[in-house]
């Protein structure tokens, strides 16, 4: 039964690790911060990249943006809920309100928000 119990915590454990669920590796609790923008910028595949998170009704060009080549190609995604912690790069965003968040690592990307 012992080894039943440990099988199913591992199965379970495992099903959960790509989830912050508001924590942070260590343990403490993560605190995040509502923002109404934030835009990453990747200048190292085929001339870079630029995505804007968007919240509370803003528009792709009412937004700060890294520099980025002129064939940078550039992405605006509309959420619900937006939220940034400086503490570990993490943002977090709902697309809807019932729905779960969504955690974005940003320690590789170039990030602009507010």
């Amino acid at each position: 039964m012992k080894k039943l119990w440990i099988i199913c915590l591992v199965l379970f454990s495992c099903s959960n690790s790509d989830k912050m669920n508001d924590k942070i590796n260590d343990g403490k609790p993560a605190v995040f911060k509502d923002i109404s923008f934030l835009t990453v910028t990747n200048e190292n595949t085929n001339g870079g990249s630029q995505i804007a998170y968007l919240s509370k009704g803003l528009l792709m060009n009412g937004v700060a943006y890294c520099y980025c080549q002129s064939s940078c190609t550039r992405e605006g995604k509309a959420v619900f809920s937006l939220q940034y912690n400086e503490g570990t790069n993490f943002l977090r965003y709902k697309l809807g309100p019932s729905d779960e968040y969504v955690y974005f690592n940003t320690s590789n990307w170039c990030i602009k928000y507010e």
